[in-house]
């Protein structure tokens, strides 16, 4: 009788041993390295260099034109009193709204950049959210966690600050880290995607892509659509 109950019990544990497989994670929780994400996808690659190339270049522009107005400024403040005609103070205000002018240049474009980084980072976060959700609903994961992994390095208090802010796990099987497949997703959705004008846009994953219209009451007591 033992032996017929092993026999029958072979195909259960056979069944068993295949839903454990290679193909199922061995573990319900996932971790991302997130800078990793950003700094190594093809689309964080391309806004990053994007930037300082902009920046550089106008940060140059600024400096040029900051130099010569200092060397102008220098050349007026070392005019004896006896040749401090009004046309001599009439250039000297002129030099002072320059200088101003550079000033605000500067700070707008500072800020424009700022935002636009801002917008772009907003964007790849978005993206590496989506395709984690993805990845960890096909291995039946429950939970992704956003942790710096890789050796720990260590060399001022800063990276100390650094390690303890950023790295929520301490170690992990390597199995369980998504961050390459993450990039891989993200990198052929930007692939495809980066011929728009402008700079792709991801589907809000909250609302579907589009805005859900509602129901708005007019007038005669009919509905309309509206965003």
């Amino acid at each position: 009788m033992r032996i017929r109950h092993l026999v029958l019990a072979l195909p259960l544990l056979a069944a068993a041993a295949f839903a454990q497989g290679d193909d199922q994670p061995k573990s319900r929780i996932l971790v991302i390295n997130l800078l990793r994400t950003i700094d190594e996808s093809d689309e964080g690659r391309a806004v990053i260099a994007r930037l300082k190339e902009e920046m550089a270049s106008e940060k140059q522009r600024l400096a040029d034109d900051a130099a010569k107005l200092q060397e102008k400024v220098k050349v007026l403040l070392a005019a004896k009193p006896a040749d401090r005609t009004p046309e001599y103070y009439k250039e000297l205000e002129q030099a002072m709204e320059t200088n101003a002018r550079l000033e605000k240049e500067k700070n707008i474009f500072m800020a424009k950049k700022g935002d636009e980084l801002s917008r772009a980072l907003q964007g790849l976060l978005q993206g590496a959210q989506q395709e984690a959700r993805a990845v960890m609903k096909e291995k039946g994961a429950d939970i992704v966690l956003l942790s710096k992994t890789g050796p720990i390095e260590v060399v001022s208090d800063q990276d100390f600050q650094q390690e303890m802010l950023m790295r929520r796990v301490l170690c992990l099987e390597d199995s369980i880290d998504i961050t390459d497949i993450v990039i891989e997703r993200m990198n052929d959705w930007y692939k495809k995607n980066k011929s728009m004008q402008g700079n792709p846009k991801r589907e809000d994953e909250g609302k579907g892509g589009k805005a859900k219209e509602t129901p708005v009451k007019v007038k005669d007591g009919a509905e309309k659509s509206g965003g």
